[in-house]
Parts: structure tokens; sequence; C-alpha cells
């Protein structure tokens, strides 16, 4: 059974994007240092199926060296709520820009798959393109997703990373391969 899906232009995302990114420096600042981006899959509360985790671009942020980094800087498409509060239905999905927190329960509980290590002025490029990448399914791109849960656009994403060059096209599909593996009987 596959759920119909409602799609933002690039246009109308990007402007969400822009309009709805704050500066998060004020929890945990995104220093001028080498830091590892991992691609993080997040457990399943409800299911099995591993389409059903969450996956997320993140990188470790606020210290000047790894040990003192209390943070975590997170880029991720969210399925949109309603003005009750409610996701609707079909799900609509927005990325509403790069957000910064402490690590949780969902964060300590993901797995961590690493992209590579980076620059801030690549982190923030990698921001940049999340913001110019539309919430979509890429046709015939990927055609197990049907993007319930945010990986399609995930994936759209690491795709840009590898064009760009910041990633390489062998850490994207080790990560991805790792992922869909990692998450089979994932559940917290």
């Amino acid at each position: 059974m596959s759920a119909t899906i409602e799609l933002i232009g690039a246009k109308e995302q990007l402007s969400l994007a822009l309009a709805g990114s704050t500066n998060d420096d004020w929890l945990a600042r995104d220093y001028d240092v080498e830091a590892p981006v991992y691609l993080f899959v997040y457990p399943s509360h409800t299911s099995t199926d591993p389409r059903r985790s969450r996956w997320s671009i993140t990188w470790p942020v606020g210290g000047l060296t790894k040990a003192t980094m209390t943070a975590w800087r997170h880029i991720h498409a969210d399925a949109y709520d309603n003005e009750a509060g409610l996701e609707t239905d079909p799900p609509r999905y927005v990325y509403g820009g790069a957000i910064t927190k402490t690590a949780g329960p969902g964060t300590l509980l993901a797995k961590r798959f690493l992209l590579a290590t980076m620059s801030l002025p690549m982190r923030r490029k990698i921001e940049e393109l999340a913001a110019e990448t539309p919430v979509t399914l890429v046709e015939g791109a990927y055609p197990e997703d049907d993007l319930e849960d945010g990986q399609g656009w995930i994936k759209e994403l690491l795709d840009r990373m590898v064009a760009f060059g910041a990633i390489s096209s062998q850490a994207r599909n080790h990560a991805i391969q790792q992922a869909d593996a990692g998450t089979r009987l994932y559940v917290c």
C-alpha cells in the first residue's frame, strides 16, 4: 500500500527553509574546525520496517575538539503538522532548515554511518544544498522509497553532495547500504 504525498515546489520550499532558519549558535556554535559528518538512522518506535526509520545528515557542534562537541546539527525533512498540531493525511514533508539540538534519547540510539570529515565551509554548503533540494521523490532514482519517512529526500541530498564533491559516491553508496541493512528489526 502506498501513500499519496503532497509535494512542495522547490521555490516554495526554499522560501520556507530560509524563513524558518534560525541561528542556533546560542545552543552550540558550529566552529571552524574539521568535524565528522554522518548519516544518522533513528530507530522506529512502531515498526521493524526499515523504511519507517528516520534519516538525517548530522554532525557534532559546540566545541573546538571532538571531545568538547556537546550538541548535534541535524538536516532532515519533517512531516508537516496542520493548525491542530496533527500530521496531515496524506503526509506533507517540508525542510525548515538545519537545527542544532543536544543529544537526546533519539540521537543516542541513532546508528551512525560516517560520510566524511568536513570543514565548516563544506558543512555550510551542505545546508545550502539541503535548502535547494525539493522535498519530492526523484522519479526513478530510488523506486523502492515512497518518501513516507523522508529517506528519499535524504538520498537526493546525498546525491547532490556527491555532485558537488562533498562526499564520494562510494561513501554515499556504503552509507545507504549500511543504513538499509542496519535498520532491519531495529525497534526501540
